[in-house]
């Protein structure tokens, strides 16, 4: 069955060149145009929300399918060109409980697990997160599925499982993989303080190593929204942790990885952060450059318009080097949903971001771009997909590698073959910046 959305499949993008606020530099030079590639599912159905994740590596891109109430799955595809075309669909290999239907607006998490709802690739090995997964007797905990491709057929491999599950642990809300480790974050972990999970991968199989927490963990300070992990150094957004003045503004903590120990140097908050401004929502870090998003920051005074943070990583410290901030900012865009290095470009997802004017919310979604320049972080473009439209939250998630994007847009409405709107089906775009 051909889904389409009225729209173009393949189609060409132009960047939009707006002058930078975050560091108030020399104007962007002309961009030539990207490519855009769309997308989607065969199998769609209302709220399916294709594109709640994305991952790229080498030439594969996984798109996971985990809306609320789903059980979800994970669609991989590989380039061939200029285009992608389908490599694999990863269902849920566990026993789906009988409660549980697609779109089951009855769903609580003992049900639907929300297979896809993160996702992660390195090589020929898929990690797949279903946040209300069971975990041996313990409903809705979380799980993480691993999934290899062995000659042309993928397998599922292992389940990963916290060795302490708890009921609404969200195991699998983020994951990060380097060589044969395997960080597994769960948020709401012990009143919703929040825990990490390191593995290590022994044969076939990923056995726990330690787990991270706090050091000042409190309740409701969702340690593990986000993760990060580069050579020695591991990243660790907690959106809601207080800062100095007392306010839950959100933070981020750094962890080094000494003498096969794990251990916490430093903790980052955002100056003047406010209540909510969910600092710590999502992280990228590229050699010595960390970015931390806040998605619901207040720049400028403009409400839940959304910023984020760049840091220097020196030995066990951080330095804050500048604050990004869209060029166009409103209010209720939260620039800081998803970001990804490009290269030596900084992506940053405004998911709610209004195509329309000032008074309209619209909610299409943009990604914005910026690049370091004679020391300075400039925004160089935004982007918003050519058949975008209210409500697509287009930039909801994101990933990249070398000058390709993936990102996703988990609202968009499709129709089928007979006209039937099947609305929040979802949609991916590949994304490939031109030099």
């Amino acid at each position: 069955m051909a889904l389409t959305k009225t729209r173009f499949v393949v189609i060409i993008l132009i960047v939009f060149l707006t002058m930078s606020v975050g560091i108030v530099g020399a104007a962007p030079k002309e961009h030539s145009p990207l490519t855009e590639f769309w997308l989607t599912t065969d199998d769609a159905f209302k709220n399916a929300e294709y594109g709640r994740s994305v991952a790229i590596d080498g030439n594969l891109v996984a798109v996971g399918m985990g809306g609320d109430g789903a059980v979800g799955a994970v669609y991989l595809y590989k380039r061939q060109g200029m285009i992608y075309v389908p490599e694999a669909t990863l269902d849920f290999p566990d026993a789906i409980p009988g409660a549980c239907t697609d779109n089951d607006p009855e769903n609580d998490f003992g049900n639907c697990p929300e297979f896809g709802r993160t996702v992660a690739i390195q090589g020929n090995t898929v990690f797949v997160g279903a946040r209300f997964a069971q975990a041996g007797t313990t409903q809705g905990a979380g799980a993480v599925y691993v999934f290899k491709k062995n000659k042309n057929t993928w397998r599922y491999e292992d389940k990963v499982v916290s060795p302490a599950p708890q009921t609404e642990d969200n195991f699998g809300r983020a994951l990060a993989i380097q060589g044969n480790l395997l960080v597994v974050t769960a948020r709401k972990n012990t009143a919703e303080r929040g825990a990490v999970y390191v593995f290590e991968k022994k044969g076939d199989q990923y056995v726990h190593k330690v787990t991270l927490e706090a050091s000042d963990s409190a309740d409701g300070d969702y340690f593990g929204q986000s993760v990060g992990l580069q050579g020695s150094f591991l990243v660790i957004g907690a959106r809601n942790t207080a800062g100095p003045n007392g306010a839950t503004a959100g933070g981020f903590y750094l962890f080094r990885q000494k003498g096969g120990q794990w251990i916490e140097v430093t903790k980052m908050t955002p100056p003047g952060g406010k209540n909510d401004d969910q600092y710590g929502f999502a992280i990228a870090i590229n050699g010595d450059t960390i970015v931390v998003t806040a998605r619901r920051a207040d720049p400028s005074g403009v409400k839940n318009a959304g910023a984020a943070y760049v840091y220097s990583l020196k030995g066990d410290s951080v330095e804050l080097v500048t604050k990004l901030i869209a060029s166009d900012a409103r209010a209720n865009d939260e620039f800081g949903q998803s970001v990804a290095f490009a290269g030596d470009v900084i992506a940053v997802g405004a998911w709610k971001y209004d195509v329309g004017t000032i008074d309209e919310k619209t909610g299409e979604g943009s990604i914005y771009l910026f690049h370091q320049k004679g020391g300075q972080w400039i925004q160089i473009g935004k982007i918003i997909a050519s058949d975008g439209m209210p409500g697509d939250e287009f930039g909801y998630s994101l990933a990249a590698q070398g000058n390709r994007m993936v990102t996703g847009a988990h609202k968009v409405d499709l129709f089928s073959p007979d006209g039937e709107l099947i609305t929040d089906a979802g949609a991916a775009y590949m994304l490939t910046l031109k030099p």
